[in-house]
């Protein structure tokens, strides 16, 4: 009996799952902030992919840890605002000097599934273009969204800034 009761509750989530993931109510929102870096692609690039290092220059990923390496799981402390969350979102891509992209999701993607990637443009020799971004799906985007947005631009502006800042003065060091 209890067994079937189990199978019934699970039957019966499943099909509010379906439903409310091809719903209005399911919500795919992104944002993004791009920041133009007077060093060249690998500088940038080196600096992303320092995960270690995030401790300290990144306002925003304050802690970052793990194998940079498709399939991994990465863990990350976000600050927003007064709060630090913590996760453990799996690698889908990394390709050196190119992009870095990974995906968290939150009880199951139907309800809240992040995709965050950082992207570097050569514009030539000594300047770069990164463009981080973040998209997010799920039945629950729609209900902290407003809230999210705010925090989210502030701490992904203040840490293309703070990138910028660390490879610039890197590269001045070096001449």
């Amino acid at each position: 009996m209890r067994t079937r009761l189990v199978f019934v509750l699970v039957a019966v989530l499943a099909v509010i799952a379906w439903g409310w993931w091809y719903s209005p109510l399911h919500q795919v929102r992104s944002i993004f902030s791009l920041v133009t870096v007077d060093a060249p692609a690998n500088r940038v690039w080196q600096t992303v992919a320092d995960l270690d290092g995030y401790r300290g220059w990144n306002p925003f990923l304050t802690t970052a840890g793990g194998a940079l390496a498709p399939g991994s799981r990465l863990t990350i402390a976000a600050k927003f605002g007064t709060h630090t969350i913590t996760f453990h979102p799996r690698l889908l891509a990394v390709e050196a000097n190119r992009r870095l992209v990974w995906q968290e999701t939150i009880v199951g993607p139907a309800l809240f599934e992040e995709e965050h990637e950082f992207e570097i443009e050569t514009l030539d020799q000594s300047h770069t273009r990164l463009i981080q971004s973040a998209r997010f799906r799920g039945v629950l985007v729609g209900m902290v969204w407003k809230r999210l947005l705010p925090e989210l631009s502030r701490g992904m502006g203040a840490m293309n800034e703070a990138l910028k800042r660390r490879c610039e003065q890197m590269v001045a060091n070096q001449r």
